[in-house]
Formats: C-alpha cells, structure tokens, sequence
C-alpha cells in the first residue's frame, strides 16, 4: 500500500527542516563544534524512526562511508516514547478480534521495550503460559512507507551526483526497504523465529522462543517469555565499571568469557551450518539463561544464504585462518562488483596485503597491538570503498552479524581468542559432516538426486534428438536468405566494375587501375563466397524433403 500524498509532503517537510538545521547550515557555517558525523548522528537522531534504521544498517558498511560516519551511526538510539494502553487494547483487540481478557489471564500495560515500529509487553496465556507481546504502532506503516520513498527520491539524487562512488543507492534502499517492509509484517518475523528455533533443535547453548501462532497476526507478535539477564545490561555495567552487578551475575553461576563463547559458537552455527542467521545479534536482542544459553530476540532481521553462498564463505574463512591468503583473497573478491574506476590488481594486491598483516600482526604481535577482528574488516571494507567496488547484499548481511557479534562478544572479554574458536569449530564442523556423509537417509538422498539429474540429461539429449522438427522453418529461412545475400553482393560488385571500366574518362568513378584491381578482386571473392555458402547450405533442408530426425538418439527408457 502505498502512503498518501499528504503523508509524504509532511514527511519531506520535516526532513528538509532537520537537514537544513542539523547539517546545512552548520556546515556552511563551518561550526567547529561538531563534525560531519556527528551532524548527520543527530539528524538520524532527530527524524527518528526509519532514518534511524537507515542510519543503523549504514553503522556497519564502511564500504561505503568513511570511518567516523559508520562509528557514529553505532551509537544511534532509537529512542521513542512508548504508545498509551487505550491504542495498545484497541490494536489487539482489532488483530485477535476477542477482548483482552479473553485472550489473556493477564497483561502488563507499562512495556518492557518501545521502539519506532512496536513496543514489547509482558503477559500470560490463559493455560499459564509467560509471553512477551509484541504490539505495532498506530499508523506506523503509512509512516514508514512515506520515509522509504522519501529515501527513494534521494537515492536517485546520489546516484545521478555519484556521491557514492559506484555504489548503486537505489539498489542500497532497495534491499533496506525489503528489509524494512518484512518488519512491518509480523508474520514474518514469526516465521523467522520458528525457522531458527528449529535449526538449533535442542542446543543446550541457543534458545530461540517458541511461536504462540493463536495470538500472531501481521500487527501482534506473541512470543514465549524468555526470562534472564539482557546482555545489553552486562554490557552496561562493564562500561560504567559497576562491581557490584558484575558480582551479583558471578554469585549467579554466570561466566562472562563462557557467554561470549557461546554467543560466537551459536553464529557460527547458524551462519556455516545452516545458512540462517539472527542478523542483528545486538546486545539488547541477546539474553543470557541458565547454564549461559543464549536466548535471541527480535528476528525482524535475519540473513538467508543458498548452498552456495555458504560454502564460499566457509571456504573464505578457512583459507584465511589456515594461512592461504591468497585463496581467501580470491574468494572474497567473488562478493565485490568492481566499477570502471576499479583496478582488480591493485584491489586483489591490497586486500592481499591486509590479509597478510593481520594474520602476521595476530601471530607475532602483542596482544595490546595485535590487529582485532574487528579492526580488520573495517580496513578490508575501507580497501573495498578505496577501491571502488560495492559488496553483495549477501555479503554485506553477513558482515554486519560477524561485526555485530565480534563487538558485543569484545566487551564482554577483550582478550576472546575469536580465531581459536573458529578454528575449533570448522574442525567439528568437519567431522561432523564425515559423520553425515555415511548416513543411509542422506545416502538415499544423494542417489535420488543423481537419478534426477541422470533424468534431465536424458530429456535434455531427447529434445536435441527433436530439435530438426522445430528448427525446420528457421533452416529453410536461413537457406533462402544466405543465397539471396550472396546473389546481391555478386550483382553490387558487377555494377561497380561496370562502372568502373564503362565510365567516361572524366567521371567522378575513374579513379586509375588499382581501384579496378579492387572491384575485379571483389567480383571474385564474391564468387568464392557464393561457391562455399551454397556447398553449406545445401546441408539445410530447403523444404521439398523430410527432416531425417531417425538417425537422431530417441529417449531411452
């Protein structure tokens, strides 16, 4: 549905009031004060909302923007007042279509969490069940979408003004409003959430909650409850220094190194073993449980990849760590589109050297000068905006989980041996795949799938074997044009060599001997030409004979 006009004229009138206030006229001005990034923070700041979103998934691509910008867009909040019960009821009674209390034995009317597309309330079922509800705004859709078309029109302006390199901006905002549409759904949210719940099966290290699909609807979403300690509060008490907290999470039988590992093991699960991953593993969508399970949140963004994709990225991650810089490189590249301003050399050169230092930085180095994960893809993506090229959708998704974790995970433990755990986790990866391959189920299946391909081969030969009945007209076409083309160019050579010798003295055609040796030569290339397109051509049926299709292969049964 698309939004009004009166929505977007509103829309695009505040964001032409925050720009000019936050960014124009600072910048012309030149204010000491504040930066380029941090002016365009507080403008993301002040639209709220969509912009805010934007500014967040912008956070991570240092592909395309510079470093102070993407550190910038990390510390964006999205902060926003929670709606009022009265708007709360109606939704949910307008989407479960029964009263409140009919649908729950209770509910919580002060929300656990509010942001720009909904807010989080605690109830329960009336079989006992604890659950988290989530609850979408008021008119947030017809908002949303205003804001995404606003960013459509902009994107076609950077683009035309090559402000972004060879970055395609429509096709930027075009995958962010894919994204941003699916969170307006929550159908799909709870579908993301079934789909990671049933990979991680009975994972004593991840816990996905459980769908409660009586009291889902595309505008409530209803979750089980997942009651622990939000990571985000762990994070926040490390950054303040709060002992007391830290020891009161200890005194719980929590470890914070052991969460931090079990937050990198459950991504790489999810992204090398099943191609399925929570895409925003930010802290606040992370909840240490019991025995420092990870339990996960928010599911509005998850990437998808194919086999394909997966394998490459594993094979890119394996090549880096066991040392074959050189294949990581080649690999990695296969994500990159170059532009006309790209040289693939000096890019595959670079990004060769900085995987070189930071394998050589984490070897010899000390640990206070090593290179961190983190460090290094932001220089590998700062090589790729340097280098002119933009990075798959695919890719970039799984960088900004990578990113995501690995930051969440170094606050935790600084000193997190990420690169141990990884090699650690490809080699049970490894065996476990071995374990796999032996398995009579996936046995039959790889025999039913080489049948079927056998299969469409053979249907394949069988339609070349019928090939001479549907090309029959197209031949006869191609015989009758090529004989009377080369007739035609026969006759254009006469008539010039007519001309030529025929002319009188004075005439413009009489231009000496050579020419006429020319026209002469021309007259007998012809001639050959129209000796060999006849011998080829006579092999095409000329249509007073049958296609011979019998010496064709027939379909083998």
């Amino acid at each position: 549905m698309r939004p009004g006009l009166g929505a977007v004229v509103r829309r695009a009138a505040q964001v032409s009031r925050v720009a000019l206030g936050q960014v124009v006229v600072p910048w012309l001005r030149r204010d000491p004060a504040s930066t380029g990034a941090q002016r365009a923070q507080q403008a993301l700041e002040a639209l709220g909302g969509t912009w805010v979103k934007l500014g967040q998934a912008l956070a991570l691509r240092f592909d395309l923007l510079p470093a102070d910008y993407c550190l910038g867009f990390f510390q964006l909040l999205n902060q926003v007042r929670p709606f009022p019960a009265d708007a709360v009821r109606r939704t949910l009674e307008a989407e479960l279509g029964r009263p409140v209390e009919a649908c729950f034995r209770s509910f919580a009317w002060e929300p656990l969490a509010a942001a720009s597309i909904g807010q989080v309330h605690r109830a329960v079922l009336p079989d006992g069940t604890e659950v988290a509800v989530k609850v979408q705004r008021p008119d947030v859709r017809e908002l949303v979408r205003a804001d995404l078309r606003l960013m459509r029109w902009a994107a076609t302006l950077l683009d035309a003004s090559w402000l972004l390199g060879p970055t395609d901006a429509r096709a930027l905002v075009a995958e962010f409003s894919r994204w941003t549409e699916e969170e307006l759904d929550y159908r799909t949210e709870a579908r993301h959430a079934a789909a990671l719940r049933a990979n991680a099966g009975g994972d004593a290290l991840e816990r996905n909650p459980r769908v409660v699909a009586s009291h889902t609807t595309s505008r409530v979403l209803t979750l089980e409850y997942l009651g622990g300690v939000p990571v985000i509060e762990i994070v926040a008490a490390i950054r303040r220094g709060d002992e007391e907290f830290l020891a009161a999470l200890r005194a719980r039988g929590h470890d914070r190194r052991r969460i931090a590992s079990h937050i990198v093991w459950n991504a790489l699960n999810q992204i090398y073993r099943f191609g399925y991953f929570h895409a925003d593993p930010h802290p606040a969508n992370l909840i240490v449980l019991e025995g420092d399970a990870i339990g996960y949140v928010d599911f509005g963004i998850v990437g998808r990849l194919d086999d394909r994709t997966t394998s490459s990225l594993r094979y890119f991650a394996q090549s880096l760590f066991a040392g074959h810089v050189g294949n990581a490189v080649d690999e990695f590249m296969r994500f990159l589109a170059p532009s006309p301003r790209t040289d693939p050399e000096a890019a595959r050169r670079d990004l060769l050297e900085c995987m070189t230092r930071y394998l050589e930085s984490a070897r010899v180095a000390p640990q206070d000068v090593a290179w961190s994960e983190e460090v290094f893809e932001i220089e590998m993506l700062g090589l790729v905006r340097r280098h002119a090229m933009a990075i798959a959708p695919d890719a970039a998704r799984y960088l900004k989980a990578v990113l995501t974790a690995e930051a969440t995970v170094k606050e935790l433990d600084p000193e997190f041996d990420l690169r141990g755990h990884e090699n650690r986790f490809f080699g049970r990866l490894m065996l476990l795949e071995a374990r796999e391959s032996v398995n009579v189920r996936r046995v039959g299946q790889w025999i039913l799938d080489a049948r079927w391909r056998v299969e469409r081969l053979l249907e394949s030969v069988e339609r070349l074997g019928e090939a001479p009945r549907h090309v029959l007209p197209l031949a006869r076409a191609v015989r009758r044009r090529v004989q009377f083309l080369s007739l035609l160019t026969i006759f254009g050579w006469l008539a010039v060599l007519v001309a030529l010798w025929t002319g009188p003295p004075e005439g413009p055609l009489v231009l000496g001997q050579p020419l006429r040796q020319v026209a002469l030569g021309g007259v007998l290339a012809s001639l050959v030409l129209l000796a060999f397109s006849v011998r080829q051509v006579r092999r095409l049926p000329s249509g007073s004979e049958p296609a011979h299709v019998s010496q064709y292969p027939r379909r083998v049964r």
